[in-house]
């Protein structure tokens, strides 16, 4: 049968992920989970673990405010189907490939999640486990795993469909294009990416593709290496020999570990997961994604509960994976106006001997299967894809953010490059977008006003210049010295006479936070432009904090304050105060007056309290709840955190043994288990509580 690809709603029991945190995300973000040493490791790793690393993910905005009460609930998925496969994509959830269906044996190759629960694994915090998930810009599971995309459908040359996902990475400014097919005569889901830098300036590059895999006690994983890097979560990555180390069978591992695989470049990229029988799933693709990788939750009460914690009844899994570097710590430097692209391949394999043996031999019997099947596949389906790489997007399915249309519009304001894909359209519609298009409305009618006024004159038109004299470029760098108020007033008045002094939108209620945030000096030289107001002094104030300019922000922040008083400012400086090492309790506690209802910014101020020690202030905070909010698991955290401080060690026990769930719990955080040891020394700590992955003693 040919190819069809259609939409349909399948349901899930589902914690609903809810709004986003409406609190800036300027602090340096939660590392995932941990940092890792240069040391020992050849000069090509070491080189780009020290590049382009990230410190905020600013300017998306957490995700957070989940629970772990589930319902029946429906989940979006494009579905490409034939004889051979069924791949689903849920286009919501960062395009991820939920299920991949060998109908020749009815067994699904990648692990399938049987609810939807989010948890704090993701760099905005809210991730889900299963399937086969994209990950670009930075190390961590990326910002849009828990984000529609844009999605259309396109018919090759040869009439089978293409499934089209896209969208634009804001933290590194990058393009991403995702063209899946099915072959038609073989099973094998093909997915080719491109990705691309639409901006002169160099730009830190990472990509991995996670595939989840169903754990049995015969599980195995194999890949054309010898030596793999191991992490234990504990800074270091040191190499193990699987001749004689062989960490291969997951559900033998002692404790959680990453073992990513060298390489040799000569060799064809792949890694397969197989179950005790020889069948399960394998994972090839072209150059440049040559790094592979094995993740293993491990046989600890922790790992366990993990899995558990993410999966429920569906079971344990390991993750196989892929990336452009030989780690995961590793980042690579993306020229301006680059695109990179490379194609994966999805298929199942049966091994029918040599896979149970010592490593060498097993893995050359595995590969010669893997090659084989890969090489039998023919070129149609990726013929079709070549074929389509370039063609505009056809029916719609999905829409995504309206940032790629924005930074365009931006840039083109700006004199700026952006050097967009053919392939792929953004839309600007939409509330997450909807100041910052008509701010740039407001300054495309002013330059379009001064631009015919100049040509009347005969003099020169466009909103930026190179000239140093010229306010709006001056922005780059900022000043030299931390500016007063009102020097950033008048600053922001001699701008709007450069530009034509466009108004731009107009303020929302300033007792409702933005709904969104931006970055960089173009976006802050467009607000300088516009007629002052508390939210332009406050959005350039986040501008200028997230990119670490403390004493600008100060400043900016004390501006909008002066326009008129928002919780959102005085938050922004009580952050930006403790970052400078001032005292912050004044700032929070103006912040918290304004808005006592903010459950984000209830629970910043009581971890401020405790940090500076002022337990009796954070009891009265916490006394101060309703009984909804109080009964939240972070705030059920800080109880007992305050109790300890307070010395009242039943008071925290009590609460304890009462038993609660903190529903983003951050991986890698003990917490819980930390608390209860101080609660109850010597106790053992309870099941619910151990998240604990390092090996059992």
């Amino acid at each position: 049968m040919a190819s069809s690809l259609t939409v349909i709603d399948h349901i899930l029991p589902t914690a609903p992920l809810g709004a986003v945190n409406p609190l800036p995300a300027v602090a340096a973000m939660p590392q995932a989970p941990y940092e890792a040493s240069t040391d020992g490791l050849p000069a090509r790793i070491a080189r780009g673990i020290r590049y382009g690393q990230v410190t905020s993910i600013h300017p998306y905005l957490l995700q957070d405010q989940y629970g772990r009460s589930r319902s029946e609930a429906p989940m979006r998925l494009a579905v490409l189907e034939n004889e051979h496969l069924r791949a689903e994509f849920a286009l919501d959830l960062g395009g991820r490939l939920i299920g991949l269906v060998d109908k020749a044996t009815g067994r699904d190759l990648v692990y399938r999640n049987e609810m939807l629960q989010p948890a704090n694994l993701a760099l905005r915090n809210a991730w889900f486990s299963g399937g086969a998930e994209w990950n670009i810009g930075m190390r961590g599971h990326w910002p849009l795993t828990c984000d529609p995309l844009y999605a259309a459908a396109l018919t090759g040359p040869d009439g089978e469909p293409v499934l089209r996902m896209w969208e634009y990475e804001r933290v590194r400014g990058l393009i991403v294009q995702i063209d899946a097919t099915l072959a038609a005569d073989a099973p094998a889901l093909h997915v080719h990416v491109r990705v691309h830098n639409p901006k002169d300036a160099e730009a830190g590059m990472y990509w991995w593709t996670n595939i989840a895999v169903a754990q049995s006690a015969g599980s195995r994983v194999f890949a054309p290496a010898t030596t793999a890097y191991r992490t234990d979560y504990d800074g270091s990555l040191k190499a193990v020999d699987f001749t004689v180390d062989d960490a291969s069978r997951p559900a033998a591992a002692p404790a959680a570990a990453d073992y990513f695989f060298d390489i040799l470049p000569s060799e064809m990229p792949w890694i397969a997961a197989l179950d005790a029988g020889g069948a399960g799933l394998a994972h090839v693709s072209t150059v440049p994604l040559t790094g592979r990788k094995l993740f293993v939750w491990g046989d600890t009460t922790g790992g366990r509960r993990w899995c558990d914690w993410l999966g429920g009844a569906t079971g344990e899994y390991f993750e196989i994976q892929a990336g452009l570097a030989t780690t995961q710590y590793e980042h690579l430097p993306m020229p301006g106006g680059a695109t990179w692209e490379w194609t994966e391949t999805f298929l199942p394999v049966q091994v029918d001997a040599g896979f149970e043996g010592e490593w060498t031999d097993a893995t050359a019997a595995v590969g010669a299967v893997v090659r084989g099947a890969y090489g039998e596949l023919g070129s149609a389906g990726l013929d079709r894809l070549s074929a389509v790489a370039d063609a505009e997007p056809g029916t719609l399915l999905s829409t995504g953010s309206p940032w790629g249309a924005l930074e365009q519009e931006l840039a083109a304001w700006a004199g700026e490059m952006f050097d967009g894909l053919p392939g792929v359209r953004f839309s600007r519609d939409g509330a997450e977008g909807a100041y910052w298009a008509e701010l740039l409305d407001a300054a495309s009618e002013v330059t379009d006003e001064t631009d015919a006024a100049r040509r009347a004159t005969g003099g020169h038109a466009g909103p930026i210049t190179d000239d140093p004299s010229n306010p709006a470029d001056a922005q780059d760098t900022g000043p030299a010295h931390a500016p007063a108020a009102s020097e950033i007033t008048d600053e922001t008045d001699a701008a709007r006479r450069a530009t034509g002094g466009h108004a731009g939108p107009d303020t929302d209620d300033p007792s409702i936070p933005p709904a969104s945030y931006v970055a960089g000096a173009s976006w802050d030289r467009l607000l300088a432009a516009s007629a002052p107001s508390w939210q332009v002094a406050y959005h350039r104030a986040v501008i200028a904090h997230a990119a670490g300019d403390l004493d600008r922000a100060l400043a900016l922040y004390a501006e909008s304050e002066a326009q008129h008083p928002t919780a959102w400012a005085a938050r922004g400086a009580a952050q930006a105060q403790q970052a400078r090492g001032d005292d912050a309790i004044e700032a929070f506690e103006r912040a918290y007056g304004l808005a006592p209802d903010s459950i984000p910014l209830a629970l910043e101020f009581g971890a401020m309290l405790l940090a500076a020690g002022r337990s009796r202030r954070l009891r009265s905070l916490l006394d101060g709840l309703s009984n909804d909010v109080a009964e939240l698991g972070r705030f059920r955290v800080l109880a007992v955190q305050a109790a300890l401080a307070s010395g009242d060690r039943v008071e925290a026990g009590r609460i304890l043994e009462a038993g609660f769930e903190v529903p983003d719990l951050r991986e890698g955080e003990l917490s819980m288990s930390a608390l209860w040891h101080e609660a109850f020394p010597g106790r053992p700590v309870p099941a619910q509580y151990d998240f604990e992955m390092a090996p059992e003693a």
